[in-house]
């Protein structure tokens, strides 16, 4: 969970640090305050892309600061050490982002740097950050089917389809190529020359390589032929040679020094061994102008097609695609044939597998859409109804379903598309229901919520406070909130403020007291404190820490 959290030089943020307790933490304040640019500097210091307009007055770069604390066997500690970033025994995880006004980033987890993809992927799972777009994003049907499958994990099956699919999109290529192919006999007859003399050569990587050695070996037979007779001389002439060093043998015998004399005969029989060998290098050594010829001619066909195609492998691979080219031409109606049953049998698996992941969408579709319900009715939606329609569509990448979400909110409605029905209000606690079950899931540490109660106000907003006060049973909840009783709730509240002076206005966020606290809710409540406003207050949040 989100422990500490340190802002610096962000936009009007000079330089904030806020400890956070494990439960529900509400955020308030008057409007312009600038509660905004928490959840901004959340989204900066999680990965989210930023430019350089952030970085305040307060110097040349903006830093924020986010300290997590986990148990020392949470899953993020192992994504840690697979990274290289772990040490045994750590149980926090301190995420610092920087930027530059040049717009330079630099980034670190537990002081190493790293950069965005790996901050964004270490805490995925760990922070959810719920905003306005995301409310966007709820309403567009065609993300539904990523919510659905997302809460029913059909990660593996998705996999699996996407192998079939694939091979489903490349028989249809295939087929597409070889229709568009339409090659003309003058193309036919340029491409077998072409072929042929490939084919005339059967070039090979190891061929033409064998081929480099040798030409080169033969092109320097008088220099080496000189230096081996030469070598030789020296080794055989006499006086001296190597039949001088041999007489000396019987010379070092008869000294009194075994070590010397071991020394001695190493050299002489190594120099033995290297007159041996160089004479047989000079016997092995044999110049054939004829095979000479035939190398070079050969070499010269290479360095042809080298012009051409650049390398062997090129050569080899344009081999290929001419042999393919001629034999569609030359066998259209056959590979068409071959090409339409491929396709017809890639079809049928893709579709099987696309069943598959329906069967698993439509069982847990049944289970989301009650999941659904329950909270919506927690949420004193106590008639709505929630439908994961289906409709069939041609396979494609995400499967053979179209999948959108009904809702009806009143008594007696028939489920319509979501986006048709749903207001602010019932959108904001539909969004809340959603991330209660799916934090519930994926074991979610810490959410965040921006302003999730906009559009709803009285008892709902109370509802709305209780069910995050529930959902701060199991993880930690931070809420950017303008509704009492949605703060009535919070086990921590943090006013957030602004001052202005002649030069600039700066933002500044402080945990308040319970009477500080009492005396924010009631301005709230009716834009100023008085007595009545003070008691109205302190009976909310009575009620609102009684749950």
């Amino acid at each position: 969970m989100l422990r500490h959290l340190a802002i610096k030089n962000y936009i009007l943020i000079n330089d904030i640090s806020v400890d956070l307790s494990d439960k529900f933490n509400v955020f308030t304040g008057e409007t312009g305050a600038g509660k905004s640019m928490l959840v901004d500097a959340l989204n900066f210091v999680s990965g989210q892309r930023s430019s350089a307009n952030i970085v305040g007055k307060h110097g040349d770069v903006a830093r924020v600061e986010a300290s997590f604390e986990f148990p020392e066997n949470h899953p993020v500690f192992m994504k840690l050490d697979e990274l290289g970033l772990y040490e045994e025994g750590e149980t926090f995880l301190i995420i610092t982002r920087e930027m530059s006004r040049e717009g330079r980033n630099v980034c670190r987890i537990n002081r190493r740097i790293v950069n965005l993809t790996t901050i964004r992927d270490i805490l995925d799972n760990v922070l959810d950050i719920h905003s306005q777009h995301e409310t966007q994003y709820l309403l567009n049907a065609k993300n539904h089917l990523n919510l659905l499958d997302s809460y029913a994990r059909n990660g593996q099956l998705q996999r699996e389809y996407d192998e079939k699919y694939s091979v489903y999109q490349q028989s249809k290529l295939r087929i597409k190529n070889l229709k568009n192919s339409d090659i003309n006999p003058n193309e036919i007859e340029f491409a077998r020359a072409q072929l042929a003399e490939i084919t005339d050569l059967k070039p090979s990587l190891d061929d033409y390589e064998n081929l480099t050695l040798a030409i080169k070996e033969m092109s320097n037979f008088d220099k080496y032929k000189t230096l081996y007779d030469k070598i030789n001389s020296v080794f055989t002439k006499e006086p001296g040679g190597l039949t001088r060093f041999y007489d000396a043998l019987d010379l070092f015998a008869d000294l009194d020094n075994e070590e010397l004399n071991e020394r001695y005969k190493d050299v002489y029989y190594q120099m033995e061994d290297i007159r041996d060998t160089i004479s047989q290098l000079r016997a092995d050594l044999n110049f054939d102008e004829f095979e000479f010829d035939r190398y070079q001619k050969r070499m010269y066909q290479y360095q042809q097609l080298l012009k051409k195609y650049d390398s062997i492998d090129d050569i080899l691979e344009q081999s290929r695609i001419l042999q393919e080219r001629i034999n569609q031409a030359e066998n259209y109606d056959d590979i068409l044939v071959d090409y339409e049953n491929e396709l017809r049998d890639a079809l049928a698996d893709v579709m099987e597998y696309g069943e598959i992941l329906r069967d698993s969408r439509v069982e847990s579709a049944a289970k989301l859409e009650a999941a659904v319900v329950t909270q919506l009715k927690d949420l004193m939606l106590e008639n709505a109804q929630f439908k994961i329609v289906f409709d069939s569509k041609d396979p494609s990448s995400d499967g053979i379903d179209i999948v959108s979400f009904w809702v009806s909110m009143n008594k007696g409605e028939s489920p319509s598309p979501l986006d048709k029905v749903a207001s602010g209000g019932e959108l904001s606690r539909l969004m809340l229901g959603l991330k209660v079950i799916f934090s519930d899931i994926y074991g979610i540490s810490t959410l965040v919520f921006d302003e999730i109660d906009t559009g709803v106000s009285g008892r709902v907003g109370m509802e709305i406070g209780l069910k995050m006060k529930q959902l701060s049973k199991t993880a930690q909840v931070l809420t950017i909130s303008h509704l009492s009783s949605v703060a009535a709730c919070a086990d921590h509240h943090y006013l957030i403020s602004k001052a202005q002076d002649d030069e600039q206005t700066v933002t500044s966020i402080t945990q308040i007291s319970e009477n500080e606290r009492i005396a924010q809710l009631a301005l709230i409540m009716s834009g100023s404190v008085s007595a009545a406003s003070l008691d109205a207050a302190k009976e909310l949040l009575e009620e609102g820490q009684r749950s």
